[in-house]
């Protein structure tokens, strides 16, 4: 929640103008004016706690800290991160400690958002991950006979629905005849649950994890984005019981952590993003 120092703030208006939510006004305190939070109106994005130049905001009264720049990274550091950043399927069974974990989770909330009520389930344990995993590959398996398997069915689908591709049949039938979804199991993996009648709950959380996956990296952690856990956990009664989700949860991203146990030695050069330049009409 966003608290106002009021013997701090001296009512500059910086926070109230930049409320995009229009919850924050000026009031009357004594000799001086003060900023007042409309706490029901605030989406606590926290624009105001960063602006303020007298830091009378805060978040749950904990103050905030002054950037350095200094610390901040290059175009040339962040080319390096971004282009050397790979999936890791192949973990060593190293146990990744709880205080890093907790670290690299923790950056999540600084992700850009529009469900604040997200929250992270992180399992470390390596029964629970097997019974996990189980779960995913029953759905796997059930798909696999329904859809894959028969020939007639699963060509009519390609020409209706060009994403299913014939790879995605390899990797079921992989995954079947390893009896894992799993290269090798990872150390750990992180789950992003929100209500589900929160609108832009999926890109939320999609946000949330990307910010553990650059830390992670930073860190010396790998990490590989789980696609289909999401969709399958979170329709298990088994498996909602195990991650204790709530009525109204759903699972809305599934993130793998551990040491990696293969090395990349180059960034790869000359990907492109398609990129459409809207002219205008006077230009053309």
């Amino acid at each position: 929640m966003i608290v106002v120092d009021k013997k701090t703030c001296r009512g500059c208006g910086l926070c109230a103008e930049i409320c995009h939510e229009g919850c924050i006004s000026l009031v009357e305190n004594g000799n001086h004016r003060v900023a007042s939070v409309h706490h029901e109106l605030c989406s606590t994005c926290t624009q105001c706690i960063a602006i303020c130049a007298r830091q009378a905001l805060s978040w749950d009264s904990v103050p905030p800290v002054t950037y350095d720049e200094s610390r901040l990274p290059s175009a040339e550091q962040l080319d390096e991160l971004l282009k050397e950043r790979r999936t890791i399927r192949r973990f060593k069974e190293d146990r990744i400690e709880r205080a890093l974990l907790e670290e690299i989770v923790g950056y999540g909330i600084y992700a850009p958002t529009n469900n604040y009520t997200l929250r992270a389930i992180v399992v470390d344990d390596p029964a629970m991950m097997v019974e996990l995993d189980q779960v995913i590959l029953q759905f796997v398996s059930m798909i696999y006979k329904l859809i894959f398997r028969p020939r007639p069915v699963f060509a009519l689908l390609r020409r209706i629905t060009p994403s299913i591709q014939r790879k995605d049949k390899v990797k079921m039938e992989s995954d079947l005849g390893r009896g894992s979804t799993f290269d090798r199991p990872p150390p750990a993996m992180v789950f992003i649950a929100g209500d589900r009648r929160i609108g832009l709950t999926e890109a939320s959380a999609q946000y949330a994890l990307y910010n553990m996956i650059l830390y992670a990296q930073a860190r010396g952690i790998g990490s590989r984005l789980k696609g289909t856990g999401p969709i399958f956990l979170s329709r298990s009664r088994t498996a909602r019981q195990r991650l204790g989700l709530h009525k109204h949860e759903r699972i809305f991203g599934t993130l793998e952590f551990g040491y990696p146990d293969v090395r990349f030695t180059n960034k790869v050069e000359g990907k492109k993003l398609s990129i459409q330049w809207n002219e205008g009409a006077a230009n053309v």
